[in-house]
């Protein structure tokens, strides 16, 4: 509780949701993820007195679908280099036992989490609120894989920024979507430019292309030659190359749609 306590209110609302911190239930549960399948890491700093105390805290609790769901605390004075530390250790705890993500509920405005976790090339998972990111990395790779077990056809959309704006109406159609920054999102890892297997193209069923201009026909030259048999869409903007449908101006989300559907249908 002392660590939580010593945050300031905006710390904490980045946090848990909530200035007010978490109540004593709440810190209790997170002691015991452990019993749950998940892990936990604590960080203690020890004063020239002898006397010590939690400077950091990082664990997992495991969701249904097989991945970690991601929590992680640093206090302001060791902030900058505990963090990331901190981070790399649990990922390599979580793939040693078989953990292939860790997800994360973050604030947009959390600037601090957004820049810890893009270093290790996240991605935008299904977004249900505007001020909440649903992101997720890998343990064992530059990229995460898609969640084990699916009924609906999963698209990845490659879209700088990671918000895709036809995602609801994507969603509602019945399809899931991951989105991925890409190579404009300043993420330099992306494994297609650089001739390597991308778990999440594999996993696709359809790849929307959103990236414009050259890093964008790289990505698609890149997907066509690594993974032929995965159908890729570009989406250009109104008065680009005639030859690919174009998004209609009265009802754009509908139009984008009605491509997936199409697309899709040559998917055995």
């Amino acid at each position: 509780m002392t660590l939580y306590q010593s945050l300031s209110e905006d710390d904490r609302y980045c946090r848990f949701f909530t200035a007010h911190g978490p109540p004593r239930r709440t810190v209790e549960k997170l002691t015991k993820v452990e019993e749950r399948g998940g892990f936990t890491l604590v960080a203690a700093l020890t004063e020239a007195d002898g006397s010590s105390h939690l400077v950091g805290e990082a664990g997992y609790a495991l969701l249904p679908n097989g991945n970690g769901e991601l929590g992680i605390t640093v206090a302001e004075p060791a902030r900058g280099w505990l963090g990331p530390y901190l981070l790399d250790a649990l990922v390599e705890q979580a793939a040693s036992r078989g953990v292939p993500n860790i997800e994360a509920q973050v604030l947009v405005v959390n600037r601090r989490m957004f820049s810890l976790l893009r270093r290790r090339g996240l991605v935008y998972l299904e977004q249900d609120e505007p001020s909440i990111a649903h992101v997720a990395i890998g343990t064992s790779g530059r990229v995460p894989t898609w969640p084990g077990g699916h009924e609906r056809r999963r698209v990845l959309v490659e879209v700088p920024g990671g918000r895709w704006r036809s995602e609801r109406a994507a969603r509602k159609a019945g399809f899931e979507v991951i989105a991925c920054p890409g190579p404009l999102g300043g993420w330099a890892r992306c494994p297609a430019l650089r001739g390597e297997p991308c778990p999440l193209v594999a996993g696709a069923d359809l790849v929307v292309d959103a990236v414009p201009d050259e890093p964008g026909r790289a990505l698609l030259e890149a997907h066509q030659r690594m993974y032929p048999s995965v159908p890729v869409c570009m989406e250009v903007p109104s008065g680009g190359n005639d030859t690919v449908p174009r998004v209609g101006r009265r009802d754009p989300d509908a139009a984008v749609v009605e491509v997936l559907q199409r697309s899709s249908k040559a998917i055995p």
